[in-house]
């Protein structure tokens, strides 16, 4: 799964890469405007028919013709509402082009509704080489269909296309690759109604906390400076989306497994919420040190202004490692509840910042906004995992010690080297700055990654994963040899 994500986002990249080089930002900005009605009804009428199909004890045939039927209604209803709403939506932003890009991309979330059933009773097994290759195919026909009309016709469209062709041909792939005849049915509606009721509600609270700052900026901005925040905003998540969001649905069935016994399940949270940290913090921090010549290599100069909002996004997200697997763990225990709680909260102490922030302060207001409800979210995650599996918050925050002095000590060689050095703005000098940034940040995190775990006499985590892993292929390729 983890193989899957970074390989699709390494084409999400690719596509990104290409489209900002042939569009504009505001292209960008007019998608990311249609983009924010379309997510909130997608989480409105989120139904997370897989993860529920996960939970049940044994899956027959009666759950897949279910969810299946579950899943169109869901599709049919979200198209019907993104069309009755799209003229009044873009009246009120003043773009008459927003009416076609939002019943068109509606056409996005229903189609990723429909994705085949069956795909469940892979997932249950911790078997997820059907998913890898159906979300490879996707993105790579997504990428040819929205690069060629890029080239081509340079029109906003070729990112709307790439919306749209990544989960039409995901779901019609996997009809082809696992066979399923699909028959109408609500025999089992019940079986998926109080698990979707809270997830659902956590879905809706978490669009809107995530589209808010894009609705207001939508309307406050021109759609040119909208196109550089949400550019930013998608570049700063490429990477934790890649590497932790294919995590969490194999957590979940892990999870799952060990929810009889209370201090496994802790001792697994542990592990993996270290894991998190350990890797998506160097990540994060490395983003704010390699902002600006990262967006000038990647993006080119006509985007350079986007990087100090990389820059302070990056920072945002930080606090967000922290409870990131609150999902998963409360999802295994049947207290999805707490995912709506954490929801609701975090929406009650960003709505009104960011509303204050982006009137009198714009970009920077919406940023600071997100750092302050992201903490304490992240708060609240930990006092909840406190209750869940019985580890204290000075647990689940000393774990990751290792990785925080880590980082410290990557930013101080990093910065330092960067400021002895002076490269020209041109994009192959940038390209050997960003090399040497990168290549001294990844030696300096690992290497006191690695001291550190020494030190604290090596305990079990990702250090001893990734020795264990390495030794292992040492010892296979000299078997080899």
């Amino acid at each position: 799964m983890v193989t899957a994500r970074l390989a699709t986002r390494a084409v999400d990249l690719c596509t990104m890469l290409i489209l900002a080089r042939l569009l504009s930002p505001l292209d960008f900005g007019l998608i990311a405007i249609a983009m924010t009605l379309i997510t909130l009804l997608e989480a409105a009428l989120e139904l997370p028919l897989s993860q529920a199909l996960v939970q049940l004890p044994r899956i027959e045939p009666h759950h897949f013709h279910t969810a299946f039927t579950i899943g169109l209604l869901r599709g049919v209803a979200l198209c019907v509402i993104a069309m009755s709403l799209a003229l009044p939506f873009d009246r009120w932003y003043g773009h008459p082009e927003l009416t076609p890009l939002i019943q068109a991309l509606s056409l996005a979330p229903a189609s990723r509704g429909l994705q085949n059933p069956r795909l469940a009773e892979y997932a249950k097994e911790l078997n997820f080489k059907y998913e890898f290759y159906l979300e490879i195919s996707g993105k790579a026909l997504a990428f040819l269909a929205g690069s060629l009309t890029a080239y081509f016709l340079h029109t906003y469209w070729a990112i709307a296309l790439c919306t749209i062709v990544a989960p039409a041909s995901t779901t019609l792939m996997g009809y082809i690759i696992l066979p399923y005849r699909p028959r109408l049915s609500l025999r089992d509606w019940r079986l998926f109604s109080d698990f979707l009721g809270w997830f659902s509600l956590s879905q809706i609270i978490m669009a809107v906390n995530f589209q808010s700052d894009q609705l207001l900026l939508g309307k406050l901005l021109p759609p040119a400076k909208l196109g550089l925040f949400s550019t930013a905003n998608s570049l700063t998540y490429i990477p934790l989306t890649a590497l932790f969001g294919p995590v969490l649905r194999p957590l979940l069935s892990a999870f799952t497994v060990r929810r009889d016994d209370i201090a496994r399940l802790g001792q697994s949270y542990q592990h993996a919420a270290s894991g998190i940290v350990s890797i998506g913090l160097p990540f994060l921090v490395g983003q704010v040190i390699i902002a600006q010549p990262l967006i000038m290599v990647l993006l080119g100069p006509k985007w350079l202004s986007a990087a100090s909002l990389f820059e302070w996004l990056s920072i945002s997200l930080i606090p967000y490692l922290f409870g990131l697997l609150l999902t998963p763990l409360s999802m295994a225990l049947g207290q999805t509840h707490e995912i709506a709680t954490r929801n609701m909260l975090q929406i009650m102490v960003k709505l009104p910042l960011v509303i204050i922030g982006a009137i009198n302060y714009g970009f920077a207001g919406v940023i600071v906004a997100r750092l302050i409800s992201e903490s304490v979210t992240a708060l609240y995650c930990m006092l909840s995992i406190r209750k869940l599996c019985g580890l204290s918050l000075t647990r689940q925050f000393t774990v990751n010690l290792r990785a925080i002095m880590s980082c410290v000590a990557m930013l101080i060689v990093v910065l330092s080297l960067d400021r002895t050095m002076y490269f020209p703005l041109s994009p192959s000098w940038q390209l050997l700055r960003l090399t040497l940034l990168i290549g001294s940040g990844v030696i300096s995190y690992a290497g006191c990654l690695l001291l550190s775990w020494r030190l604290a006499g090596y305990p079990e985590g990702l250090e001893a994963f990734a020795v264990r892993l390495l030794w292992r292929r040492s010892l296979a390729k000299r078997r080899i040899a």
